[in-house]
Order: structure tokens, then sequence, then C-alpha cells
């Protein structure tokens, strides 16, 4: 007599109920997934943005050591215009506000508007300045200082010119709010401006 077969497998029930189960699992795990994944990218550009941030200020200082007895006679009203005209050919920074793009391959001083702050006549200053930073930094990525009486006061790195993943230092991403934090995401680093810097400084 033979024996009954008996059948192996899923009936077509069971697997539709596997199958929503799956799907409602990856529901859950890919947006959480994305969110960890950027939060991880943006930590680790944080820490770069830190990194800029300590290597410009040593660079800054010394700009400013060499610059402060210019600085000094510019400012004295006793010194003859066409002295200071001299002088203030001199000057690289000055004690205002100074912006400073790092493009990946070039560095360059640009104005609160966004363009470029006279790239002939600061070309060797702008060079000297890179160095400067990325002998530290070892030049990865791209970043963005602002700088106000020759003290580093914000940085906004990202590794890719048009990267969402951005980080920023003294304030870190996760200190801003969403609106910032939404515009920081999606600005690539040559449009990012003044205003957008100035709300990353640390209010003592």
């Amino acid at each position: 007599m033979k024996a009954k077969k008996t059948r192996k497998g899923f009936t077509l029930m069971e697997l539709i109920i596997v199958i929503a189960i799956m799907g409602i699992l990856m529901a859950i795990i890919i947006p959480s997934w994305g969110y960890f994944l950027r939060r991880a990218r943006e930590r680790d550009a944080n820490s770069k943005a830190k990194i800029v941030f300590n290597a410009a200020q040593t660079a800054v200082t010394r700009i400013c050591d060499n610059e402060r007895s210019l600085l000094n006679k510019y400012n004295d009203p006793t010194v003859a215009t066409d002295v200071k005209d001299e002088i203030g050919k001199q000057i690289y920074m000055g004690d205002g506000e100074f912006y400073f793009y790092w493009n990946g391959s070039k560095g360059v001083k640009i104005k609160s508007n966004g363009s470029v702050d006279n790239e002939a006549a600061n070309s060797k200053k702008n060079g000297d300045l890179s160095r400067a930073i990325n002998n530290i930094t070892g030049g990865e990525g791209f970043y963005k200082i602002y700088v106000k009486n020759y003290n580093v006061q914000s940085v906004v790195y990202t590794a890719y010119v048009n990267g969402n993943y951005k980080g920023t230092y003294p304030k870190g991403t996760n200190e801003l709010d969403n609106d910032l934090l939404d515009k920081l995401r999606n600005t690539s680093m040559n449009s990012i401006n003044d205003e957008t810097l100035k709300k990353l400084v640390v209010t003592k």
C-alpha cells in the first residue's frame, strides 16, 4: 500500500501574511535607517567643521600678529592719508568681518554679499591662508569660514560642493532649528551666505 505524499511549503495565505509583515517592517526600518545614516554623516561633518575651525583660528592668529601693528597705524588719526592708503593695501584681514571660502581647489576671500573680494590683489594671501588651514585639515572637502576681529566665529563644512550632509561649528547641526537645518541641507556651499554663517555663532 502506497504511503500518502505530504505537501511541503507555504499556502498562498501564509505567503501573503509574511509579505504583508515584511512590508510593514520595511516601512518602519527604511525611514529610520535613512535618518540614522544622515545623522551619522552630519556628525562626521560636524567633527571636520571643528577641525577646520581650530585650524583657521591658528592661521588667523598668525595673520593678526603680523597685521596688528599695521592696523594700529592705519587707525591712527595722525597718520597722513597717503600713508594710510599704502598701509591699507598691506592689510589682508583687518578688524572687520571677513569671509573665506575653500572650493576644493582654491581659497578666496569673499564679501558679505557673496562676491569675491579683489581676488587678484589677494591671490597670494588667499593661498597662504588656504595652505595654513589645509596643512592641518588635509584639504579635504569644501568649507566657508566667518571671521570677525581676527576671531573665527563659525564654519560650515561638506565633503561635496552640492552635498546635503553638512557640518557646522561651533553650533553643530543637532543644535540648529529645523528651518535653518533644512536651508543648510538644501543650499550648495557656494550659495551659503553671511546670514547663515552668523546664525552658527555661539553668543556668550
